[in-house]
């Protein structure tokens, strides 16, 4: 199906209580480095348009669901976060209120592939994965320019 809409402005990921996805059992606090401003500044610098246009070419949102989702504020709670423990960018999905589409489950579903899009976007281009197949983030990961061919 697909939509023809330009990418919205990326989710601001400052000022965000920690994410349910992490256990405080695992020593967790509120201090915790999630990287959310490095994040915040990689999608800014392309990953969420690049990842937004990938999934609106496939999404099954119709157009007024998708406006209705805008308009709920759905694509700015989407969080995007760096989990210390399983060291690998996560994401949480907003609840799809039963006011914004019959098919709340259907739209969460949407919500969460275009997610799952830009954490893919972010670590094909955007952070550094190492040799070994762990996560490596350096100063290279997050440069203000782009990288020299």
């Amino acid at each position: 199906m697909g939509l023809d809409v330009e990418p919205p402005t990326p989710p601001d990921l400052t000022n965000r209580p920690l994410p349910a996805d992490l256990d405080p059992a695992e020593e967790v606090d509120e201090t915790t480095d999630l990287r959310r401003e490095e994040l915040e500044a990689a999608l800014r610098d392309g990953a969420w348009s690049e990842a937004f246009r990938e999934w609106a070419e496939y999404t099954d949102l119709a157009p007024e669901e998708y406006e209705a989702v805008r308009a709920a504020g759905l694509l700015e709670q989407l969080d995007f976060f760096w989990h210390p423990v399983a060291e690998r960018v996560r994401y949480e999905v907003p609840t799809v209120p039963a006011d914004v589409t019959a098919d709340a489950d259907r739209v969460a579903a949407e919500l969460s592939d275009l997610a799952r899009a830009v954490v893919e976007t972010l670590a094909e281009s955007y952070v550094d994965w190492s040799a070994d197949g762990t996560d490596e983030w350096s100063e290279e990961t997050f440069r203000d320019e782009p990288p020299e061919d």
